[in-house]
């Protein structure tokens, strides 16, 4: 069930359902609503809902349906004992729903309407898809294995450390239902923070999606070593919607940090200016046209007008490519690419492979 509570967001109810008979279903964690928009540029592949997909593990690419993409056989179930077996895929299906109308205007409108119910349930929608992956599943195991290693480099008997453990798949299933019924609100109330807009790429350029599409970024996060979260200053989110359409929620600090820039360059050209007019090496009538023509030149308030308009921001090639790059990198396996070209994605992987063996002839 969801509910509206305040102008904020929304609460939710994500309630697990229990049966003792249920049959096995290949269950989204990336749902049918968001692969829909990256179906394939052919005509006869997108008729028939298959999408361009790229395996950044076994380094190839296929064409597949997508029923068969970004999810598993009964990814959403888990048991409770022999008999009774608990499910989250109803749920799931409750909140796709809720906001699959939404999805389908931003995509056909290509603008934000910025009500109050309408960025409630981006927060919804970026929250749970942030939560509900494969990747995120596996990060307990993943974290530690890497305790695990570093236990085992010292010397240590891992089997002799209190806390550490081998977790098994229906044990990371329970842990992730729980972390997913225990934070969707908290992570949603983060959310709520972040200032919403749209990115829609140029003609001839496409988006990817990832199997894990709520990627972060941040410029700052060398300098601040803060690392990355969606709870971090600076932060910047990244959900394609669409190969056109990419819904994103910054840190107010970072449009705040675009205006001082835009103040600043602007306050030091009209002191230029106004020291010139002062030594008589220009006219007031010239002072007067020097920052007239500044006025022109500022890029950053007819970008900050059209992001608090709910207009898109319109990029280039280049940008969509930085992008790409971030879904590809922080994918736990598979990207779409509607064209099929996979550019990013295989230039990424010659980087990896390239600093491994870097890394080995050093070794050695």
């Amino acid at each position: 069930m969801i509910r509206r509570v305040d102008s904020l967001g929304l609460e939710f109810e994500f309630l697990p359902l229990y049966t003792s008979r249920m049959a096995a279903q290949h269950q989204h964690y990336v749902p049918k609503l968001l692969l829909r928009g990256f179906l394939s540029s052919n005509s006869e592949e997108a008729a028939k809902e298959r999408v361009r997909v790229f395996d950044l593990v076994e380094k190839n690419e296929f064409a597949t349906s997508i029923d068969n993409i970004m999810g598993e056989r009964r990814f959403n179930d888990f048991w409770l004992d022999e008999e009774y077996l608990a499910t989250v895929e109803p749920a799931a299906g409750r909140i796709e729903s809720h906001v699959a109308p939404m999805v389908k205007r931003i995509r056909d409108e290509k603008r934000l309407l910025r009500t109050a119910e309408e960025l409630g349930d981006l927060c919804l929608l970026m929250a749970f898809q942030f939560i509900r992956t494969k990747k995120m599943r596996q990060l307990p195991e993943r974290l530690n294995r890497q305790i695990l290693g570093h236990v085992e480099r010292m010397g240590l008997d891992p089997t002799k450390v209190q806390g550490l453990e081998l977790w098994d798949e229906e044990k990371l299933k329970r842990e992730h239902v729980r972390h997913q019924l225990s934070n969707l609100v908290e992570y949603a109330k983060h959310f709520a923070d972040k200032e919403f807009f749209l990115m829609v790429a140029p003609k001839g350029s496409s988006f990817y999606l990832g199997d894990h599409p709520v990627v972060l970024h941040s410029e700052e996060e060398r300098h601040l070593m803060r690392g990355l979260g969606i709870g971090v200053p600076y932060i910047q989110i990244y959900l394609p919607l669409s190969a056109e359409v990419m819904l994103c929620a910054y840190c107010p600090a970072v449009l705040g940090q675009l205006m001082k820039g835009r103040d600043e360059e602007m306050t030091n050209g009209q002191g230029l200016a106004l020291r010139a007019l002062m030594e008589g090496r220009i006219t007031a009538a010239r002072m007067k046209e020097i920052v007239e023509v500044a006025k022109e030149h500022d890029d950053v308030t007819p970008l900050i007008k059209s992001i608090r308009a709910g207009e898109p921001v319109y990029i280039e090639p280049p940008q969509v490519q930085c992008y790409n790059s971030l879904q590809a990198f922080q994918a736990h396996r598979f990207v779409v690419d509607p064209d099929g070209k996979f550019d990013v994605a295989r230039e990424m992987i010659g980087e990896r492979e390239a600093a491994d063996s870097d890394d080995a002839d050093h070794a050695a």
